[in-house]
């Protein structure tokens, strides 16, 4: 029995998130005597046809295909096809967030099962029915999958039993180790004596023990408690891993890569005030400093985070999306307004790191809304001087397939509900960020050009709290030393933050006139000079450097914004557009701005009656 699994390549460069969810279903089989083949396509980025000989050179009986994420689909049907067109008798399996849109996989993409929730039992029932049989129907009585059966019929087996918190992402490093670079996952601490950016701001970093130390990544949970509107979700809860358990994975790391900084790669950390606890007492003994990669902002305090830091915690990233209470409630967040500033001011008082994270562009959101998510933005990046204004990532809302913010589109036709709508919505979106304005679903009642107009209102009024604060001068001073990132180009995203922050990270300052990169000094004197960027057309730039010569034209942006947009929408369609904006005109998506958006899909835009039945669990998540 021969079995290949594949990741996919997720980002403009491989993510530095290790494959946990992959390595954890290679180790799981492997305790059951059934070796699996690793092609990491995500972290080798081979030619689209070195990938497809590869699998076909290898003529698996079973090929498993890991799309964590829904902007996959494009990638995963085309090698999914071109793969079943060699190899007809090879089963494919696709896994993670992508087969919530499992009836266009298993319709339009090639793909034989779609792995619905966890993968590990799931993949062990399919590998071991695989050994007699490779018809997909066959598989029906299999729990966890989604499939056609011998009539073409859409079938849901539901759900597998979750893995024991002990099982989860038990992974053996040595597998990843052994099909790529490693130190795609275990980097440096120390680049050229600059240290790491998640750690550099902390004094403890620079102390001498940890010069040669490596940084790498742990889950500490698998889940969450809540269950935005806007956010897939396959796991039911959540389910934290054994403290002493994470302590043993933590010195295996320490003991072969040297780990001494370290990510923990949660969604939600530390709900458990119990298990937290637990967890700083587990951490402390190792030295180590850590970030903390999501937590909740009404499950914290000022005392906990005390205790993190005394535990080695470093830096706290939060999921806040927006700084109005209506919003809150459409997204569904089950937290109060003031838990996200005492959140921010808690942290920050602490000397620990944050970046504001928000999400624009709900159905509801308004320009009231985002005035007031401007003032929290404003608040939150002005609480110390070395809280960079531009620690601040602004996504749009993107509508992925199994959340109800998904469901709403289809149901007021942003989405085409058909089978074909769906398909076409999969390749639009496929290998975009919701960054991405240009192809964004706009879920207001305002026009297209106000909508894109609002994540710049924001950054500039987290810039402008800054200056009025701390003045220029110091603005000046902690862009040009802000991070290594001035000291070199970066010609691609990550994708981690979006802007303003990835245009930090992004963009190296230049001698525009004379199109020499350098690093910038520690005085304003040294930044590019407005005239040069605006000579060479770098807008962007120019307002993250000069935000007080563009933030009093803030109120024009909408207008800016609508006059570029001319040539593509026509003259007369603009004019009708901006009159019935000026009369405050505008269809009406969302009925009350103000609830759950949950609510407002299941219960009052009820079912569309042309679904598939079998497909309602996976529209609304788990």
């Amino acid at each position: 029995m021969k079995v290949v699994l594949i990741t996919t390549p997720i980002r403009p460069i491989p993510t530095a998130f290790p494959p946990i969810g992959s390595l954890s279903i290679i180790n799981y089989l492997r305790k059951y005597d059934i070796p699996v083949d690793f092609y990491h396509i995500d972290a080798l980025r081979p030619s689209y046809e070195e990938a497809l000989k590869y699998i076909v050179d290898s003529r698996p009986d079973v090929l498993g295909i890991s799309s964590v994420v829904s902007t996959a689909y494009m990638y995963t049907k085309r090698l999914a096809l071109d793969v079943k067109a060699a190899l007809p008798n090879t089963i494919i399996i696709v896994g993670g967030s992508l087969s919530a849109s499992a009836e266009v996989l298993l319709k339009r993409a090639g793909v034989d099962l779609c792995a619905l929730g966890e993968g590990e039992k799931v993949m062990l029932n399919v590998v071991n029915r695989a050994r007699t049989t490779r018809k997909p129907a066959d598989f029906a009585d299999i729990p966890g999958l989604a499939l056609l059966d011998a009539q073409g019929r859409f079938i849901n087996t539901g759900y597998e039993k979750q893995l024991d918190r002990t099982e989860i992402y038990d992974v053996d490093w040595n597998d990843l180790e052994s099909v790529c670079d490693i130190t795609t996952y275990i980097n440096p601490g120390f680049d050229n004596g600059k240290a790491d950016f998640w750690f550099e701001r902390d004094p403890r970093t620079s102390e001498a023990h940890r010069s040669q130390k490596t940084v790498g990544s742990l889950p500490g949970a698998k889940g969450c408690v809540a269950k935005c509107t806007f956010c897939h979700r396959w796991d039911k809860g959540i389910r934290y891993i054994p403290p002493e358990l994470i302590g043993q994975r933590l010195k295996y790391l320490i003991d072969n890569y040297n780990i001494g900084f370290l990510h923990i790669v949660d969604e939600n950390f530390g709900t458990d005030v119990r298990w937290l606890s637990q967890f700083c007492e587990m951490i402390k003994p190792f030295d180590v400093l850590w970030r903390v990669a999501g937590m909740r902002v009404n499950c914290i305090t000022p005392e906990q985070i005390e205790v993190m830091k005394d535990a080695g915690c470093v830096a706290i990233l939060y999921g806040m999306e927006t700084g109005s209470r209506d919003i809150l409630k459409v997204m569904e967040k089950k937290v109060e307004l003031e838990d996200n500033y005492n959140a921010m001011r808690w942290t920050i008082e602490a000397g620990l790191h944050t970046v504001v994270q928000l999400v624009i562009g709900m159905p509801g959101e308004s320009q009231k809304t985002i005035n007031e998510t401007a003032a929290f933005a404003a608040y939150a990046c002005s609480l110390a001087p070395e809280q960079r204004p531009w620690d601040l990532s602004i996504n749009y809302a993107q509508a992925l397939p199994g959340t109800p913010l998904y469901e709403f589109a289809r149901r007021t036709g942003l989405v085409d509900p058909t089978e074909d709508g769906e398909e076409n919505y999969l390749l639009q979106i496929s290998d975009r960020d919701a960054s991405d304005e240009n192809t964004t679903l706009n879920f207001t009642t305002s026009p297209l050009w106000v909508h894109q107009s609002w994540r710049k209102q924001i950054q500039f009024a987290a810039s402008m709290a800054y200056i009025r604060k701390y003045g220029k001068r110091r603005y000046a001073e902690m862009l040009a030393v802000d991070t290594r990132y001035f000291a070199r180009p970066i010609s691609e995203e990550t994708g981690y933050f979006n802007s303003p922050k990835n245009e930090v990270e992004r963009i190296c300052l230049a001698d525009s006139l004379h199109g020499v990169q350098h690093a910038v000094q520690n005085s304003s004197d040294k930044l590019p000079s407005l005239l040069s960027l605006l000579r060479t057309r770098q807008f962007g730039l120019a307002a993250l450097c000069y935000p007080e010569v563009f933030a009093p034209f803030s109120r024009m942006l909408p207008l800016m914004r609508w006059a570029f947009g001319i040539p593509r929408r026509g003259l007369v369609i603009s004019i009708r557009e901006l009159v019935a904006y000026l009369k405050g005109q505008s269809s009406n998506r969302m009925p009350s701005p103000d609830r759950s958006l949950r609510k407002v899909v299941f219960n009052e835009m009820g079912i569309l009656q042309t679904d598939t039945p079998g497909m309602d669990a996976l529209r609304r998540g788990r």
